[in-house]
């Protein structure tokens, strides 16, 4: 009787251990988009400005090398925006978070603000606010600029947030992630998008492309 107690146990647990094994061949995690776009392909994303005339300056896009005007690997592209322009969702989904990168206090690029949006399940967007400050008032003040909050769904063309412009370098670092993997953003563009981002980066380097991959 013993032995048929033990035997009995064990299949238990090797048929438990068999149930957790399939289930890690799960996705740990499947996006529901609720039905409010279609999420199988990104392939019709837009520019995060309002106006090409709120873009001050453009002086880096997407490199996956140094052989680019910028001269260095650079896995997104920088708008640097007038002050108080509005800052665009470029596809619509939802935010996953709105995080604050302290890199310290004694760094003259002491925060970051990072705006994830997830697509779908792979694809995510993500807006870097870079006030190029070390002040705590600058960033909350960036902070309450912001127009969403974790897990809001945004449609394409919302505002989700103005941009402080703190200094001259003061920029938006934009990327684009699949499988958590930077991508080049324009092979998420929709074709009015890529030709009105390459005409603003030729407003200010005619012979610039927008990405070097």
């Amino acid at each position: 009787m013993r032995k048929t107690t033990i035997a009995i146990l064990l299949l238990v647990i090797i048929g438990i251990g068999f149930a957790v094994y399939l289930l890690q061949d799960e996705p740990a995690d499947v996006f529901d988009n609720e039905g409010r776009y279609d999420a199988s392909i990104l392939d019709d994303m837009g520019v995060l400005y309002s106006n090409r005339s709120d873009i001050l300056a453009f002086n880096g896009g997407y490199s996956e090398s140094d052989n680019c005007p910028w001269g260095d690997v650079h896995n997104g592209i920088d708008f640097i925006l007038a002050n108080n322009s509005n800052v665009v969702a470029v596809a619509p989904g939802r935010v996953e978070h709105i995080k604050l990168v302290d890199w310290g206090p004694y760094t003259w690029h002491r925060y970051i603000i990072s705006v994830n949006i997830r697509f779908n399940a792979t694809v995510t967007i993500e807006y870097g606010f870079e006030p190029i400050t070390n002040s705590t008032e600058d960033q909350l003040q960036q902070l309450a600029m912001m127009n969403i909050e974790n897990g809001s769904w945004v449609e394409k063309g919302d505002i989700i947030a103005k941009f402080l412009r703190v200094n001259e370098w003061a920029h938006i670092h934009f990327g684009v992630f699949d499988d958590n993997v930077a991508r080049d953003p324009t092979l998420y563009m929709s074709t009015t998008a890529f030709n009105e981002l390459l005409a603003m980066v030729h407003d200010f380097h005619p012979t610039w492309d927008i990405s070097y991959p």
